[in-house]
C-alpha cells in the first residue's frame, strides 16, 4: 500500500529526521516556533529538539 501525506507532513518529517541523525543541524527562519509552524512544516520541532536547535530569526532584512 502506497503512503499519502501532505507536502508539509513531508517537510516536517523530513526535518526531524535530519535533526535525529545529526546533533550539529539546527532549524530556524521567520516564524518556526510559532504555532502554525511555518503552514506545518516546523510544528513541534522545537518542543521535540529544544530552543537550541530549533528558533526563530530576526524579521530584519539586514538579518536575513
Amino acid at each position: 500500500m502506497e503512503r499519502m501525506a501532505t507536502f508539509a507532513d513531508a517537510v516536517n518529517e523530513s526535518l526531524a529526521t535530519a535533526l535525529e541523525l545529526d546533533s550539529k543541524v539546527i532549524c530556524y527562519g521567520l516564524g518556526v516556533p510559532d504555532p502554525k509552524g511555518v503552514f506545518g512544516t516546523t510544528t513541534g520541532l522545537q518542543e521535540r529538539f529544544g530552543k537550541e536547535r530549533v528558533f526563530d530569526m530576526p524579521t530584519a532584512e539586514n538579518g536575513m
